[in-house]
C-alpha cells in the first residue's frame, strides 16, 4: 500500500504534517510515536499523540521517511504546495509458520525527542547541553492524574512536593530547592502562593528543566524549573470528552474541541472546558472547580501567525490545607482528622490568565516570536490554626481563626529571535531576546479578627484524643477589602540575553556560550514597615555537548541564576535576591530509534541569600545564609520492549546548610530534604492477537531519608514513604477506559512533616482509593 502524501505547509528547511493509519478499525486515526527522518534534517522527529510532527533541516528538505514498529515505512517526496501534509502508514503483515501475527498499534507516547517551541530552542533533546525531561498526556492519563499536584512529579527524577495545599500551587522541589514554574515559557509565578495548579484539561505536556536555563528565563532556583505547555489549535478537527469518577464522591467531566473555523484553515480554535466536584478523606473538606480555556490562532500569511489564549478557573473548597498537629508524634492521628469546623465558609479563588503571541519567519533560518501574558488571582478564606502546644494541657489544641484576602497580579512580556548561520566550518544556532516582568501582591493577610472586648484572642479548644466538633466560628470579611491591606509588594525585572550554539566536527561537538543581564527592583510594605531594593546582575552560561554516537551524547554545563525575593525584615531592610550556580555532567542515550531514552546526570549547586519566615512574626522574612546540594539523577522513559512502556527514575541528593544566622544549623540538612527518591511506572499492553487494546499498569513511589519542612539542628526520625498503585485499561480507535487504584496497600502515609513549639505537624495522605477514566475522541 502506498502512503497518502499530500502537499504541506512548506517553509524552506521545515516540514510539518500529520501521520495517520490507513487501514483497520483505526483507519484515519492519528498515529503517535512514528519516527520522521530526512538526510537533509539535523534531527529525527517523533509524532505526538495527535500524530503531528515538525522536521527541521539545515537545508531544504526534499524527501523524508516515516516509520513505525508494525507499519510499512514510507518515503515521501516534498512538494511545494501550501496545504497541510498528511502521511498514511499501512500495517505491515508478519507471518511465522503460517500463523498471522498482528502487532499492537496502540502506541503510547511516553517519551519525546524534541522540546516545545515555548523553550525557545531548536536543538533535539539528545544534543542539548542540559537535562530536560518531558511528561506526556499519555502518562498523565494512564496514572489517573487531573492536574499538576496529582502525581505528575513522580515521572521525573528527584522531584517532590511540598504537600501543604493542592489548591494554591504545585510547590515542586528538586535538587535541594523549589523549582520555578513557567507556562508556555512565560514566568507567571506570583510573589507568593501559586500559580494555581494547571489542569490536565489544558496540558499538552510538562517539561522539567534540570538546572538554570538562561535560554528561557534564568529567574529561578538553580535546581531548575518546569514548563507547562498548553493545548493549541490543530489543522484537523478534534472532538473529545473525558469523564472521571472516583472515591470520595469524585466526579469530573472535561471537553476538548478544536480545528479550523474557516474553509481556508487560516483561523483555528481550541476550546477546553472542565467541571468537577469531590469530597475528601478528610472530614469537612471538599473541592469544586470550573475551567474554561479558549484559544484562537490566525495564520496572517504563510510566514506569520497570531494566537490568543485565555484561561479562567474558579475554585471553591473546604480547607486551605489538611495539615494536622498533635504533641504525640508523627502519624499518631487518624488520616481523616481535621482541626477545621463545618461552620467555616468555603475558601474561594478565581484565576484569570492569558497569552497573546505573534510569530513571524523572516526566512528559512530566522524567526521572531513576541509574547505578552497576564495572570490575576483573587483568593479569600478563613481557616483555623494552632501556633503551639497548650502549656496547661498539650493534648488540647487551642485553635484560633485567621482571615486571608489576597490578590496576585503578573504581567510578562518577551520577544526573541532564533537564527541559523555559518562562519567558515562552524554552524551557529543563535537565540537572543528580552524579557520583562511585573509582579504585585496585595493582601489583608493572617488577620486575627476573633477577639474579646479586651483584645484577647478567642480560642476553640479541640482534644486530639477525643475530638468534639460543632464550634460556631464567626464569619468575617474585610470591611474595606484590599483598601485596608497590611501587605503590598512588587517585584519588577527586565533582562536581555544571547545564547549561541556553535557546532563543529560535523555537528558532533556543540559549544553553547550564553550571557544574560537582569535588572531587578522590589518594593515592600508589610504592616507599616517599608523597604525597597535595586540589583543588576550578569549571569553567564557555558554548555558543551558531544555526540559519541548518533544515539549517545555526553554534556557538561555551568550556569548561574538569581531569584528576586520580595519581603522585608522586621527592621525594615529589603531582602536581596537569591543567587545560585550549577555545575553538571551528564550522559544521554536514545535506544531503538528513540522508542526509549535514558539520562544520567551528576550536579553540584550553590545558593546564597537564603530567606526564611521570621519565627517571631510570619509577615516578615529573615536572611539565613547559604547552602549547597550535590547528587545524581537517573531517568529511563519509553517503550523498552514491544507493548511495555516504563517510567523509571532515581535521585540521590545530599544538601546541607553552609552558613546560617543560627550557627547550630551549619551542617544541617536543608528544608524538605529527601536523600533517596525512586519511582517506577510500568504499563504493558497485551499482544493484539490475545486481546486488542487491553493493558495493565503498576507503579510505586518511594522516598527515604526524609527531612522536615524547616531546617533543624537535631533531626527527628521521619517515616519513609512508599505508595503502590495499579490499574487496568482498554482502548480502541476512539475510546479509552482506565481504572486505577492508588495506595493499593492502604498504607498510612504522611507528607511534609515538621515540628515546632512542642507540636508535630504533617499532611495526611489518602488510603486506598480508585478512579475510573473514560475518554472518547473523534
Amino acid at each position: 500500500m502506498s502512503s497518502l502524501a499530500f502537499a504541506q505547509t512548506v517553509v524552506r528547511g521545515v516540514v510539518r504534517g500529520v501521520v495517520r493509519e490507513t487501514d483497520g478499525p483505526r483507519a484515519g486515526s492519528p498515529l503517535g510515536g512514528a519516527t520522521v527522518s530526512s538526510p537533509q534534517a539535523s534531527q529525527v522527529a517523533t509524532t505526538d499523540s495527535a500524530g503531528r510532527f515538525e522536521l527541521r533541516g539545515r537545508t531544504a528538505i526534499t524527501t523524508f521517511t516515516v516509520s513505525h514498529l508494525g507499519y510499512l515505512p514510507q518515503l515521501v517526496q516534498v512538494s511545494g504546495a501550501s496545504q497541510p501534509l498528511t502521511v498514511g502508514l499501512a500495517a505491515a503483515g508478519a507471518t511465522t509458520l503460517g500463523e498471522a501475527i498482528v502487532t499492537s498499534k496502540y502506541y503510547r507516547q511516553y517519551t519525546t525527542q524534541t522540546v516545545s517551541s515555548a523553550l525557545r530552542l531548536q536543538t533535539p533533546l539528545l544534543a542539548l547541553s542540559q537535562d530536560i525531561q518531558a511528561v506526556t498526556p499519555e502518562v498523565i492519563f494512564d496514572q489517573g492524574s487531573f492536574n499538576m499536584t496529582e502525581g505528575v512529579s513522580r515521572n521525573v527524577s528527584g522531584v517532590t512536593r511540598l504537600e501543604i495545599s493542592n489548591n494554591l500551587g504545585p510547590y515542586l522541589f528538586m535538587r535541594g530547592g523549589q523549582i520555578a514554574s513557567l507556562r508556555n515559557g512565560v514566568d507567571l509565578t506570583p510573589i507568593y502562593r501559586g500559580p494555581v495548579p494547571d489542569d490536565a484539561a489544558v496540558i499538552d505536556r510538562v517539561e522539567f528543566v534540570k538546572g538554570p536555563s538562561s535560554f528561557m528565563n534564568n529567574i529561578g532556583d538553580p535546581a531548575g524549573s518546569f514548563n507547562t505547555v498548553t493545548k493549541q489549535p490543530t489543522d484537523a478537527p478534534h472532538y473529545a470528552a473525558t469523564a472521571l469518577l472516583g472515591s470520595y464522591d469524585f466526579y469530573r467531566l472535561a471537553a476538548d474541541l478544536g480545528g479550523p473555523l474557516t474553509k481556508s484553515g487560516k483561523l483555528q480554535y481550541r476550546l477546553n472546558a472542565m467541571a468537577m466536584r469531590s469530597n475528601s478523606f478528610v472530614q469537612g473538606d471538599f473541592n469544586k472547580r470550573l475551567l474554561v480555556a479558549p484559544v484562537l490562532k490566525y495564520q496572517l500569511s504563510d510566514r506569520t501567525y497570531l494566537a490568543a489564549e485565555y484561561t479562567f478557573q474558579a475554585f471553591s473548597y473546604g480547607l486551605y490545607s489538611p495539615i494536622v498537629m498533635t504533641p504525640n508524634g508523627y502519624g499518631s492521628l487518624p488520616r481523616d482528622f481535621t482541626i477545621s469546623e463545618a461552620s467555616l465558609p468555603p475558601i474561594r479563588v478565581q484565576d484569570h490568565s492569558g497569552f497573546l503571541t505573534l510569530g513571524h519567519r523572516f526566512s528559512p533560518n530566522w524567526q521572531l516570536t513576541a509574547r505578552g501574558a497576564f495572570l490575576v488571582d483573587n483568593a479569600e478564606g478563613i481557616y483555623l490554626w494552632v501556633t503551639g502546644a497548650n502549656a496547661a494541657n498539650p493534648s488540647v489544641l487551642l485553635r484560633n481563626p485567621k482571615y486571608d484576602l489576597n490578590r496576585s497580579q503578573v504581567l510578562s512580556q518577551q520577544a526573541f529571535v532564533n537564527g541559523k548561520f555559518t562562519t567558515g566550518a562552524l554552524t551557529h544556532q543563535l537565540l537572543a531576546g528580552v524579557d520583562a516582568n511585573q509582579k504585585k501582591f496585595l493582601a489583608a493577610s493572617y488577620v486575627e479578627y476573633n477577639k474579646t472586648d479586651s483584645g484577647a484572642l478567642v480560642y476553640y479548644p479541640l482534644d486530639v484524643n477525643a475530638p468534639a466538633y460543632g464550634a460556631a466560628v464567626p464569619d468575617y470579611r474585610a470591611p474595606e477589602g484590599l483598601a485596608a491591606r497590611n501587605t503590598e509588594q512588587t517585584v519588577n525585572y527586565a533582562s536581555a540575553y544571547a545564547l549561541d550554539e556553535v557546532a563543529l566536527l560535523g555537528d558532533k561537538l556543540r559549544i553553547t556560550p550564553g550571557l544574560r543581564y537582569t535588572a531587578v527592583q522590589t518594593s515592600n510594605l508589610v504592616s507599616g514597615v517599608v523597604s525597597a531594593s535595586r540589583d543588576q546582575v550578569l549571569t553567564p552560561r557555558l554548555g558543551l555537548s558531544y555526540s559519541l554516537l548518533p544515539s549517545l551524547s555526553v554534556y557538561g554545563l555551568y550556569d548561574r541564576t538569581l531569584v528576586p525575593q520580595a519581603g522585608t525584615t522586621s527592621a525594615g531592610a529589603a531582602i536581596a535576591p537569591l543567587r545560585g550556580s550549577n555545575r553538571e555532567l551528564g550522559l544521554k542515550k536514545n535506544w531503538f530509534d528513540g522508542r526509549w531514552t535514558s539520562a544520567v546526570a551528576v550536579y553540584y549547586i550553590k545558593r546564597s541569600s537564603i530567606v526564611a519566615t521570621d519565627p517571631n512574626n510570619s509577615l516578615y522574612r529573615i536572611e539565613v545564609g547559604e547552602n549547597h546540594a550535590q547528587g545524581v539523577d537517573v531517568d529511563v522513559v519509553g517503550q523498552v520492549v514491544r507493548g511495555l512502556n516504563v517510567v523509571v527514575n532515581y535521585a540521590y541528593n545530599d544538601s546541607k546548610i553552609d552558613a546560617d544566622a543560627n550557627p547550630l544549623l551549619v551542617g544541617a540538612r536543608t528544608p524538605l530534604y529527601v536523600k533517596h527518591v525512586q519511582n517506577t511506572w510500568l504499563n504493558y499492553e497485551l499482544p493484539a492477537r490475545l486481546v486488542r487494546g487491553l493493558s495493565f499498569s503498576l507503579g510505586y513511589q518511594y522516598q527515604a531519608g526524609r527531612g522536615e519542612r524547616y531546617a533543624v539542628a537535631t533531626p527527628r526520625a521521619t517515616p519513609d514513604y512508599f505508595r503502590l498503585d495499579g490499574g487496568v485499561g482498554w482502548q480502541s480507535a476512539h475510546l479509552k477506559v482506565n481504572l486505577l487504584v492508588n495506595n493499593l496497600l492502604n498504607h498510612d502515609l504522611i507528607a511534609t512533616p515538621w515540628q515546632r513549639n512542642g507540636l508535630y505537624y504533617w499532611v495526611p495522605q489518602a488510603g486506598a482509593n480508585g478512579r475510573l477514566s473514560v475518554s472518547y475522541a473523534l
